[in-house]
């Protein structure tokens, strides 16, 4: 019991869910004080800070656990079977304390209307994670150009990915939660059309122009009623040849 109180992984959630616990109790104190306060009644307050302090030690863990088993897999398995079975505890405890307190508990309580606690339960969760995802691009991109041993490269790969994954989650929840707005594209003008309605090249009617043309309607070439040779003649003459008869 004292090795597994004494493990890192323990003492990092305990003191993740200890840090929010503080943090959450200044910042609602201090809002009970603020005119039209939406916890300023709120009688769960107390309640929800523990089940998120709760929920915030169960992810740590449960995040632990799973960045080990992606090193595991990013390594290559160098560390055997022992790298993966040693994953496994903290993911059944981790995720199942997590999905017993949000799906099952908190439903209970007025976190769905007064939301005060899981706002700054979010801030924490986004700030800790994506601040040791940024932490863990450094590490991978410096121990990749300095040709450093995998082994190394492989954890902060994995914590990259998997402390990456939960602060994106949190910030978009933080953000929705507090309303922002996603910005909208501006829409592309259209391209002038060719040709330009009611105008253009070739004039609209067609080619040759409606009711007139080349050659002209009404007439032609040779022309109605005459042409070349004329009607009743032609070359040579009728009635004559070449030379006259």
């Amino acid at each position: 019991m004292d090795r597994l109180l004494g493990s890192s992984t323990v003492l990092g959630g305990m003191g993740f869910a200890i840090g929010y616990a503080f943090l959450a109790l200044i910042v609602i104190t201090l809002d009970r004080f603020r005119a039209g306060s939406a916890s300023k009644d709120d009688t769960q307050v107390e309640l929800k800070i523990l089940l998120f302090g709760l929920a915030l030690m169960s992810l740590a863990i449960a995040s632990d656990g799973v960045t080990g088993l992606v090193t595991a897999v990013t390594s290559g398995f160098k560390t055997g079977a022992e790298g993966v079975k040693s994953a496994l505890a903290p993911i059944a405890v981790g995720v199942g304390a997590f999905a017993a307190i949000t799906l099952a508990v908190l439903p209970r309580s007025n976190s769905s209307t007064v939301r005060t606690a899981e706002a700054i339960a979010l801030l924490v969760a986004g700030l800790y994670y994506g601040a040791t995802a940024i932490a863990s691009a450094y590490g991978f991109l410096g121990n990749l150009v300095m040709s450093g041993p995998w082994a190394a490269g492989a954890g902060a790969l994995a914590t990259l990915l998997v402390h990456g994954a939960i602060g994106v989650i949190a910030l978009s929840r933080l953000g929705a939660l507090s309303g922002w707005v996603t910005p909208v594209r501006p829409s592309v003008p259209m391209p002038p059309q060719y040709p330009p309605p009611g105008g253009g090249y070739p004039p609209q009617g067609g080619y040759p122009p409606q009711g007139g043309g080349y050659p002209p309607q009404g007439g032609g070439y040779p022309p109605q009623g005459g042409g070349y040779p004329p009607q009743g003649g032609g070359y040579p003459p009728q009635g004559g040849g070449y030379p006259p008869r």
